[in-house]
């Protein structure tokens, strides 16, 4: 029997609400993706979204942890709208922050610098907002507490995760005193703080190519099912799509299990917040040489050997003894697959947008980005849905103190069995995928010649119009500057000469 601390939130329940969290943010990007691909604005396609969007997030995230005396009625009202509100606007700022880096250059160099930089930060910014964060949580907790203790369920609740109005006014009031709630207020302050300066450095350091952007777009007139039916039916996408779809499942297994595999497979739950901070600082190290192998063997290549790499080291995971630290180097190597899965795909999806632009002429970076975010959402969702399975039948009794050994067997085969064999089916969808070295090479030297070509038309433009003001004042110029018998001569000699003249001429003469 396992008893249960400070990770037992990490519930079937709570499994549940994040899965149909999911699911929102699945249509959310689906209704944003075609308005963000129709923008067009002084300020270019993206920056406006981005710019609207990081406000939205801030506002909302200040208010979330705001609770109106309104009732519980009231509450669950305020809550809805926040949370809907937020998650249309992660959408399109997730949509526009990525499809930017498409506007940023039209070199492909540049890009792909742009796009390893971008996941450098994003590393950063999280294992900076965890640690800011927490530090500023400990800062106001004023005891320790366990969150089973003070909890009860019924049978009833336990099946559908729900608590009647007066047990849930009595666990706010215990699990958030004044000075936690005051820590919740303080730190999501700092968030939104840190939300803004990433924001004015978005604004301010960066430009947008709106040569660039202005022609991004599905035809004119075109619907948003037929820009989608391109893209979904593009066969390198087709199969990059399935590949990431079987490789982010089993990392959203591993991700969502990972505290409550240590806390109940491994008896190591005060080593939880050790294992998942090990895990992030490992991805983002992983960085410079997730990006050196990719320059020595390429993108294709390198996905594949990574994502190959982590197959061994999910069925680790079955393995590690109980109470052992052997569960660190597992995890490190999890959290550089994690980066993998981050920052190659992004690289991969650069030269599917450029290959489709070369075989069907249109620029369809926005919807790609749109779609390829929804399949991250939907692989979440099936992640989520098969870890909240696991625990049902491995016996996980909601708010119980004390669980049973079959749930940490069940983490184990969820974590190692599950996450390995999706693993392998998406490196085999991942050696389908049609875009190889030799292949990106050829892509890029097409893009190239089109934009010399696109470059040198101006030039010839202006030539052609030196030309014809040639031909209309320098002419002239010398016309009037000629003799005055040669301009009579030339006046026999032009078009407009009377030919019914010669013949009177030839008639007389005959």
């Amino acid at each position: 029997m396992r008893s249960c601390g400070s990770y037992s939130e990490r519930t079937p329940a709570s499994f549940w609400w994040m899965w149909r969290s999911r699911v929102v943010d699945i249509l959310c990007n689906v209704v944003m993706g075609p308005m963000i691909d129709r923008t067009n604005t002084r300020w270019g396609k993206t920056k406006p979204w981005i710019v609207t969007s990081a406000l939205f997030m801030t506002v909302t995230n200040a208010f979330i942890w705001y609770v109106p005396d309104v009732g519980t009625g009231g509450k669950l009202a305020w809550y809805i709208i926040l949370y809907v509100v937020m998650v249309l606007a992660w959408s399109g700022f997730a949509i526009a922050y990525r499809a930017f880096v498409m506007f940023l250059s039209d070199d492909i160099a540049e890009r792909d610098s742009a796009i390893q930089y971008r996941a450098i930060f994003t590393i950063g910014g999280t294992v900076v907002g965890m640690i800011m964060y927490g530090q500023i949580l400990a800062s106001f907790r004023r005891s320790e507490h366990d969150s089973c203790d003070n909890i009860t369920y019924s049978a009833n609740n336990s099946t559908n995760g729900s608590v009647d109005g007066v047990s849930l006014e009595m666990t706010v009031s215990q699990r958030a005193p004044s000075e936690n709630r005051t820590g919740y207020m303080v730190s999501s302050a700092a968030v939104c703080g840190l939300l803004l300066l990433s924001l004015t450095a978005v604004v301010f350091g960066t430009t947008e190519r709106k040569d660039i952007s202005a022609t991004s777009g599905g035809k004119r007139g075109q619907n948003m099912f037929k820009t989608a039916k391109i893209v979904l039916t593009f066969r390198p996408n087709v199969y990059f799509l399935l590949a990431f779809f079987f490789v982010q499942v089993p990392l959203s297994i591993g991700h969502g299990a990972i505290a409550l595999y240590v806390q109940y497979s491994l008896d190591l739950e005060d080593q939880i917040e050790n294992v998942i901070l090990a895990l992030m600082v490992a991805s983002a190290a992983a960085v410079p040489v997730i990006g050196l192998v990719v320059s020595k063997v390429g993108r294709k290549t390198a996905y594949i050997c990574f994502e190959l790499a982590a197959v061994p080291v999910f069925i680790g995971f079955q393995f590690v003894p109980k109470g052992s630290l052997v569960v660190f180097p597992i995890t490190i190597g999890i959290g550089v697959t994690t980066l993998a899965q981050m920052y190659i795909p992004w690289l991969m999806m650069t030269d599917i947008i450029e290959d489709c632009y070369l075989q069907t002429g249109e620029r369809l970076d926005t919807p790609f980005v749109a779609i390829f975010l929804s399949i991250n959402s939907l692989a979440i969702t099936v992640g989520l849905i098969m870890g909240t399975i696991g625990l049902e039948i491995g016996g996980y009794k909601l708010g119980s103190c004390v669980q049973p050994d079959t749930v940490g067997s069940a983490l184990r085969i969820l974590s190692s069995i599950c996450t390995s064999v999706l693993t392998f089916i998406g490196v085999v969808f991942a050696w389908r995928y049609p875009i190889t070295e030799d292949r990106r090479k050829e892509i890029t030297e097409a893009i190239n010649k089109r934009k010399l070509s696109r470059n040198s038309q101006p030039d010839e433009i202006q030539r052609n119009g030196s030309l014809s003001n040639m031909n209309g004042k320098g002419l002239l110029t010398e016309e009037t500057s000629r003799p005055e018998g040669l301009q009579e001569e030339d006046k026999l000699l032009s078009s407009e000469l009377d030919l019914s003249v010669l013949l009177d001429c030839r008639e007389s003469v005959v």
